[in-house]
């Protein structure tokens, strides 16, 4: 009898410790950011997640290239600048430094996306992956992004 008293004592105490520590952890876990645009998870660590830079340095991430674009240019993200992971070396630039591939065998993690490309690199890029064309980023308007 007393065994068995034990027994319950200890899974209740065990059970208790256990919701209350689950209960800390969600607490104290920091929230995994979300793209503006599209509501997926943003990794820190991927090669897609391409930023906005606001006008007091603070930055937005977003998932990929395509959804920072679209938020830009139809204003519901105002910045005054982009930096994205170019496609060979990973190398964070500024929007503007680079050209943006689109088509070819490269997707995204959302699917086709605009593939950031030193100018240099971009004819290998086309070559290599089938990449329709190159744009700058002047070229990516709101009107240019929503037929593409």
């Amino acid at each position: 009898m007393k065994r068995r008293a034990f027994l319950l004592a200890s899974m209740g105490a065990l059970a208790s410790f256990t919701s209350l520590a689950s209960l800390a952890c969600k607490k104290g876990a920091p929230q995994q950011a979300r793209c503006k645009r599209c509501g997926m998870r943003v990794d820190p660590a991927s090669s897609w997640r391409t930023d906005l830079v606001h006008d007091d340095g603070s930055v937005t991430s977003f998932d990929t290239p395509r959804c920072a674009l679209t938020s830009w240019r139809t204003g519901q993200t105002p910045a005054k600048a982009i930096r994205v992971q170019e496609y060979y070396d990973r190398a964070w630039r500024d929007g503007a430094e680079v050209r943006f591939l689109y088509g070819g065998d490269v997707a995204g993690p959302m699917g086709p996306d605009f593939v950031p490309v030193d100018p240099s690199r971009a004819s290998k890029f086309i070559q290599d992956h089938g990449a329709e064309a190159a744009y700058r980023l002047d070229e990516l308007t709101a009107d240019f992004l929503a037929k593409n």
